[in-house]
């Protein structure tokens, strides 16, 4: 299998640097343009710093609830209003108010979209029915490792639909989350918070920014978070150390570089991402372990470093070079189940188990043109880029059991088999792509966009045991298209269509891979902007269909052929902003209709697993005006319902629907001159027992009845 070699890498990324900038210094006119500046205005009373102990500015993407501006949409800043396609924004003031410790949790306000079963500290979404894709977007940049801690986030953009058209391959057919992290603003700031809670949580957070010279041109943020718990399940914990620095450096009027590292290190037990796929597993309390204090914990160490560089000819023309390596070393202990399931009896439970190490690699490198010009009175704001993008895993396991655990009388303390190596492979995924888009304003009222990219794709897998490789080369051109229009200034008429991919590995029985797993979606909308643009809402109707999708070869079921066909439909609603002074909210609903239209193997009609039919949620905080009774007091409080979703695919039973109840309050106040905010955060009031589910193999219990109390202060 062909690799890069890391010293061959660490080598040619300075050429390449060293090359674009080379190119550049050659074009680029005189300093006599300057950027433009980012402005961050304070927030009223300090709203800013809450129980992360993190900051959200004032700034053009959001204001308050309010999403403004989105960059995942069309790699480009544009206002969400006027954009043909469906993209929500979770902002850091939202995050901070509902006390989400997870991007799982901090996602739950955002319409058709869910988390689904991963490794521990991974980002896995089911968006719109689907969860195909094998990464996510951090910064705009593509990873399969997707390892991040909440602290370190500014906000979550959400993309609905395909997005092979900016992004390539292996997303899902659903859309995209985008992580966009916190980097230095104009403001010299120091944010501390202590968060404690139930389950032994204990987490001190941080988040510094100064001005290095004084005058913006070079600024350093840092901001970091540890993490420890006993969590809600037996024998397990959990603990975490971020830290994510970031230097923000303008050596010109025309130049910025953002240089982003993050280091994440934590042990981790599976116990409380691992229950069996099955009826009676819903019947336990959350507590009760199916795993063994004698079976060794997890250790994942994670780092990321990347850049940014934007050079801006003048105010129509403006290049960007940007790359982000990122790569996760995991030791999977013993306590991570490959086989958990119930026995014919109902009572006993089967445990096999996996461990060794594993380790993924990311490696991103985009280069972009972007300007505005006019033919006539049309404005074309375009965007042309080229893509090289590679990701490696590398992963050895050694299997073995453990006796049969019999729920009614659990025996633990007991002693594991011995190990035996089960599976050691390498897989590897290169992709090289250009693109170009045009999002054209053919009145003030009338908007067109038009894009497309070619993806040129190599995907290798060896088996080390039998020294086997299986390659598939593959490529595609992905087109997106939509039109944006607005009968008047606070409503927008929508429409799009686009298209995606996921690369396959399965062969078919002459030898021959199979063609890529294709997306296409359907979609109409509206927006509206409500209480003198305080409030966005977008009412979006859908239809996303999987083709290509691979079923099992009915001559020949250790083969595949590609003649799956899966489909989503349906209509969400979100709608987030500021309807009175000091009353922010958030409202989402989904309903979807998610199933198999074609398949050798799975029943045509059954329903995709985890997808509940209605899914809606309600956020709403009021905090008390100033030189009220009760000024400096805030109060929040929220509810989450589901309908009964199937576990599995395909379908044998279904998980139960649930309403969640969230609560919050604060108080902020300050002595001798220093600010504080102290906050109370009630998750899943009436302890419901809710499960996620991957479909296939396992359930993931979400959290119980949990309190969080936090401090947190300003300097």
């Amino acid at each position: 299998m062909y690799r890069i070699p890391r010293a061959e890498l660490r080598a040619a990324l300075p050429l390449m640097l060293l090359s674009t900038t080379s190119v550049l210094a050659q074009s680029a006119p005189p300093d006599t343009v300057a950027l433009e500046q980012i402005t961050v205005a304070g927030e009223r009373r300090g709203a800013a710093f809450g129980a992360n102990g993190g900051r959200t500015p004032n700034d053009s993407f959001v204001q308050g609830y309010t999403p403004k501006q989105t960059t995942t949409a069309l790699k480009i800043p544009a206002p969400i209003q006027d954009i043909p396609v469906s993209v929500q924004v979770v902002p850091q003031e939202l995050i901070q108010d509902r006390g989400a410790l997870t991007v799982r949790q901090a996602i739950d306000t955002v319409s058709g979209v869910t988390s689904s079963n991963a490794i521990p500290g991974c980002q896995s979404f089911r968006i719109r029915g689907f969860n195909d894709g094998f990464s996510n977007l951090r910064d705009g940049f593509r990873e399969t490792s997707n390892q991040q801690d909440i602290q370190g986030i500014e906000r979550i953009e959400v993309l609905k639909g395909p997005a092979s058209v900016l992004y390539g391959g292996n997303l899902a057919a659903g859309g995209v989350v985008n992580i966009v992290t916190k980097t230095p603003v104009d403001l010299n700031f120091a944010n501390a918070a202590l968060t404690g809670g139930s389950f032994g949580l204990v987490r001190p957070t941080f988040d510094v920014n100064q001005d290095l010279t004084g005058d913006g041109r070079l600024v350093m943020r840092v901001n970091g978070a540890f993490d420890r718990t006993d969590t809600y399940r037996d024998f397990a914990y959990g603990d975490s150390k971020f830290v994510n620095p970031s230097l923000r450096w303008r050596p010109t009027a025309q130049d910025e570089i953002i240089v982003r590292a993050q280091v994440l290190q934590s042990n981790f037990s599976y116990g409380p991402y691992q229950s069996p796929l099955s009826r009676t597993t819903l019947r336990l309390p959350y507590s009760f372990s199916f795993s063994d204090p004698n079976l060794r914990d997890s250790h994942r160490n994670a780092e990321r470093i990347s850049y940014d560089w934007i050079h801006k000819f003048d105010d129509t023309l403006r290049f960007r070079s940007g790359f982000n390596a990122s790569a996760v070393n995991y030791d999977i202990g013993t306590d991570r189940f490959a086989m958990l399931r119930f026995n014919a009896d109902g009572r006993t439970v089967s445990r096999t188990f996996v461990t060794g190490p594993q380790h993924l690699r990311d490696y991103d490198w985009q280069n972009e043109f972007s300007g505005t010009f006019y033919t006539g009175d049309v404005r074309h704001d375009w965007l042309a880029g080229v893509e090289t993008y590679w990701s490696f895993n590398s992963a050895t396991s050694f299997q073995g059991t453990l006796p049969n655990l019999n729920i009614f009388a659990p025996v633990y303390g007991v002693t594991p088999s011995a190990l035996r190596l089960s599976a050691s492979s390498d897989a590897s995924f290169t992709n090289i792509a250009g693109y170009v888009q045009d999002f054209v304003t053919l009145t003030p009222q009338v908007r067109l966009l038009l894009g497309g990219r070619y993806d040129v794709t190599d995907t290798v897998n060896l088996n080390r045991l039998t020294n086997r490789t299986s390659a598939n080369a593959a490529d595609r051109f992905s087109p997106r298209l939509g039109i944006t229009y607005e009968p008047v200034p606070t409503t927008a008429l929508f429409a799009n269509w686009a298209n995606g991919f996921v690369p396959a590995t399965q062969t078919t029985v002459s030898g021959a891979t199979l063609p890529p797993s294709a997306s296409e979606q359907f979609e109409v909308g509206v927006k509206q902007q409500a209480f003198d643009g305080r409030v966005q809402a977008t009412v979006a109707l859908f239809q996303v269909t999987r083709t290509n999708v691979p079923t099992p070869d009915p001559t020949n079921a250790t083969f595949s052929i590609a003649s799956g066909e899966q489909q989503s439909r349906g209509v969400e609603v979100d709608i987030a902003g500021e309807i009175l002074p000091g009353w922010k909210g958030v409202v989402s609903y989904a309903y979807t209709f998610a199933d198999v239209t074609k398949d050798n193997r799975l029943p045509v009609g059954d329903l995709l697993a985890g997808v509940a039919r209605h899914a809606g949620q309600v956020w709403t905080t009021y905090e008390f005006p100033p030189g009220s009774v009760l000024d400096g007091f805030g109060i929040g409080a929220g509810v989450r319902a589901e309908t009964a979703r199937e576990a599995t695919l395909p379908n044998t039973f279904k998980l139960p629907g649930y309403v969640r109840l969230d609560a919050a309050a604060w108080y902020r106040f300050a002595i001798q001159g220093q600010p504080l905010r102290a906050q109370l955060n009630l998750q899943n009031i009436t302890d419901r027992r809710i499960y996620d589910t991957d479909g296939a193999n396992v359930l993931r219990p979400t959290v119980p009845f949990t309190v969080l109390a936090s401090i947190s202060t300003q300097f």
